[in-house]
This record gives C-alpha cells, structure tokens and sequence, in this order.
C-alpha cells in the first residue's frame, strides 16, 4: 500500500502532517491521525468537508455535482470524504484548526548553535532541535513561534532554511530597542541555552512551481524567501527564472546577499534588484522604496507566481500596484512582517 505525506493548513495558519494511505479517503486518514474534519454526510453529497488542494496529485470517488461544481473541481477544490492522494499533498480549509484539532500545535526543544550580527539591525539566529524529539516539519515560506530564554514570552519568525533541512533552524530577527527577543540576543545568548520551538503555522508557503515567479521582500521579510530558494536549490526541476526584489531602509540593514548569489552557482535562475530608501553617496544602487521596482515586464504577461514579505505598508502597495496591472489575486501569496 502505498503512503504519502500529507499537510493540512488551516484559516488561522496552524499546519498539521501526516502520512496516508492512498487506499483510505483523506477523511479517513485524517481520523486515523486524531483530525476530525468538518462534515456531515460522508457520501460527496453534502460539501461540508470541502478544501482546497494547493499541491499534490489525487482522485476523487463520486460525488454530486452540487457538491462540487465543474469550475470547483478546476481550482482543486476537493471533497475530503472522497478523495485519495497519490503524491504528497498539502490542503487548506476555511475555517480554524480548533474545529478540527483537539491537541496543541508541536512543541520542540531546540538548543542554540550560533547567534550573530550580520547587518545593522539583523541578528542570524540557527538553533538545533533536540536529537531524541523528532524535527518539526515545515513547508517553506511558514513560521513557527520561539520562547525567550528566562522569559514567559515568545515570538514568531519565519524559518529562512530550506524545508529538507531540518537538522537546524535558521532565523534572521530583527534587533528592536527593548525587544524581548532582541535583548536576549544582543545581551543574554549563549551557545546551549534551550528554547521552545513551537508550531509550524502560516498558509504563506511556496505552491508547486509551474511559471517563472516574482518576489519581493522588505528587511526580514527575505527569511522565508531564503527558505524558498533554498529548497527550490536542492530541486531538481529549476526550469522557471526567479526574480527577486529585495529592500531595506539602509543599506548597512541589508543581509544574505553572498547568499542570493550562490544560488545560481547551484543552478537557480535568479535575478536580483536591491534597493535602499534611505541612500547616502556611498550606495551605488537603486534608491527608493521596494515597491518603486515593481515594473509590467516583470510579470509576465500575468503568467508568474507573486509572492510579498514585509512591512504592512510595502505589502499594501504591492498588492494594489499588482491589481492596477491585472495580476489574479489568485497568483498573489503575501505576508505581512510585523516587528517585536
């Protein structure tokens, strides 16, 4: 019989992991693994246990046509009760995990290698999970939240290494004055303190990679970037060109550019364009707001995958330039950075 991972990604962001077994429906499975998803009548009838197949290969076993219209079935919408995956899937609802999950997200120890400057304002932070527990799996693009060493407190931030290497955790935080985080790593960090890593959580992940995409991150908002790129590095397919828009308010803020660059040493077809808003005579490159690179050829003619990380405000304005020049909101996956 064969078996395939599946994740379940809820409207508040929590993701669950599971393998199933093609033979059994994913409603089934799901059960197997102590998910109750929402539904009623269990005969493809009735449509309560829709969602939504973000990637991944399946069947479906009869269903109405009510259920599950023509146009539905186009976008991947899918009747949990009667589908089988043949291929690793991830599926998103909409509704909130406490519906269908009793138990608390995964928690983690994790111990901290290395925590260290490389900007200004932006401290790397790689942590390494506990060898008796197992790695918390994550899809690329997705988040998890990190306790404060000798505090009560914790805080979320973006894992910035690919989602197959989960021997250690890479995170890059923003240093804030008075920040919980940010004082532990600029006064307390010490190699071996332990931590809590709990999570994983998001529906900010990277879809299956079917067009040339475009990204554009403010600060900290490049983490899950590099997390993307990362895993697109270690794939085999690397067809699609990338570009990447990548901005900060000061040029010493920037960081991962070395990074970036030895991606295409790996076989990745990306391109990069940096920017400053803040430039002194020092800065050779593009002055502005990240957003002020946004340009129609970069699109594609509508045919790419867009995805934005940063500050509310650069999100914002991406998102209503992308609308002015009619990319589908469907195309467009964002997530808003907010600091503390």
């Amino acid at each position: 019989m064969n078996t395939h991972n599946v994740t379940l990604v809820f409207e508040d962001g929590r993701a669950v992991r599971f393998d199933a077994n093609e033979d059994d429906n994913l409603y089934f499975a799901c059960l197997k693994n102590k998910v109750r998803l929402l539904t009623d009548c269990l005969e493809g009838a009735c449509a309560t246990c829709k969602g939504l197949c973000t990637s991944g290969t399946y069947y479906l076993d009869e269903y109405t046509d009510e259920a599950l219209t023509a146009e539905e079935f186009a976008k991947r919408e899918v009747l949990t009760c009667q589908m089988h995956v043949t291929s690793d899937c991830v599926i998103e609802f909409p509704y909130e995990s406490k519906l269908a999950l009793k138990s608390k997200p995964d928690v983690r120890m994790a111990t901290v290698v290395a925590a260290d400057m490389v900007s200004s304002t932006v401290s790397q932070l790689v942590v390494k999970p506990n060898s008796d527990q197992e790695p918390i799996p994550f899809l690329p693009g997705q988040y998890v939240h990190l306790a404060v060493p000798g505090t009560d407190e914790h805080r979320s931030y973006s894992f910035a290494n690919a989602a197959s290497e989960t021997g250690a955790y890479t995170f890059y935080i923003k240093i804030l004055e008075n920040g919980e985080m940010s004082n532990y790593l600029t006064s307390n960090v010490k190699s071996g303190d332990e931590m809590t890593v709990e999570g994983p959580f998001g529906r900010f992940y990277m879809r299956p990679i079917n067009r040339p995409i475009l990204m554009v991150a403010g600060g900290t908002g490049l983490a899950p970037m590099l997390s993307m790129l990362d895993t697109m590095a270690g794939q085999d397919n690397k067809g699609f060109p990338v570009h990447l828009l990548y901005g900060a308010n000061h040029a010493e803020e920037l960081f991962g550019l070395d990074q970036i660059a030895g991606y295409g040493e790996q076989g990745l077809d990306l391109s990069l364009e940096v920017s400053v808003v803040d430039a002194d005579n020092s800065w050779e490159g593009e002055s502005g707001h990240v957003t002020d690179l946004l340009r129609p050829d970069l699109l594609n003619g509508g045919d790419c995958d867009v995805y934005l990380c940063g500050p509310p405000p650069m999100i914002d304005a991406a998102n209503a330039w992308l609308v002015e020049n009619d990319m589908r909101s469907a195309q467009i996956y964002s997530e808003k950075f907010v600091a503390s």
